[in-house]
């Protein structure tokens, strides 16, 4: 019996220390894992390449300073994946509002590896699109990703801002705030133009397609006109042919 205390005695700290060795890695490996970007990002895969774009603000809001973020990784043979560095360097990439177009110039994360920023003043309520064209270790690459739609600043505005200044006691000095109805109108005028902007662009297709259309006409008419050509010069010289048999036919006889 004495046997079996002491036994115990000498076990307890060696299983102390093996549950706190177990809690340390835990601790470690959650540490040293690299923290995941926001779900509303959207990760696409090309070939063992995974991209992930998105705002790193979210929800991104009108007028606010933002970053448009991109997460890079490289699908290995064991089934895991590791960041890449220096991913973008042959990559163009471009953000897009209905038919306008942005450059973005994207740099390192100084927080993550394998992750690129771009700031971005986004000054439209509605739906952004990434465009990516380019290789990332000799993968080539050519899509355009919608993200998440900007939205107004009247969804976390608190109090509503009015036209004048409020006064002591939270008086408005009988102003009347009208600031729902003007951010209604805003958010029309901004879907008005994007959806201009989108005709717009339809209207340079047709217009592009109507002019090959017309070179291809005129490319038709010049080879009917060489052919009229060619068909009248055939039968000159074929009247001239039969011409110069009738006169000697005339000499023979």
């Amino acid at each position: 019996m004495m046997f079996d205390k002491k036994t115990q005695l000498k076990q307890i700290p060696t299983i102390t220390i093996v549950l706190t060795l177990l809690s340390m890695t835990t601790l470690g490996m959650v540490l040293i894992t690299p923290f995941q970007k926001a779900l509303a990002h959207v990760s696409n895969e090309y070939d063992n390449i995974t991209i992930q774009v998105g705002w790193d603000q979210e929800p991104p809001l009108l007028d606010e300073i933002n970053n448009i973020v991109l997460g890079v990784t490289r699908d290995l043979a064991n089934g895991s994946s590791i960041p890449v560095r220096n991913a973008l360097a042959d990559m163009n990439i471009m953000a897009k509002y209905g038919g306008v177009t942005k450059s973005l110039d994207f740099v390192p994360s100084q927080e993550l590896e394998g992750w690129y920023e771009a700031k971005i003043l986004p000054t439209r309520i509605g739906s952004y699109n990434v465009a990516l064209n380019g290789t990332i270790q000799n993968q080539p690459i050519s899509d355009e990703v919608q993200i998440e739609d900007v939205e107004s600043t009247e969804k976390i505005s608190f109090p509503e801002a009015t036209d004048s200044g409020i006064g002591v006691g939270g008086s408005t000095n009988g102003a009347t705030d009208t600031n729902p109805l003007n951010g209604q109108i805003s958010n029309i005028l901004n879907q008005i133009t994007n959806d201009v902007n989108n005709i717009r662009n339809d209207i340079e297709t047709l217009a592009e397609s109507n002019s090959n259309i017309q070179e291809g006409i005129q490319n038709v008419k010049d080879i009917a006109d060489r052919s009229y050509l060619l068909a009248v010069t055939a039968i000159g010289v074929g009247a001239a042919g039969i011409l110069i048999a009738a006169a000697a036919l005339v000499r023979t006889r």
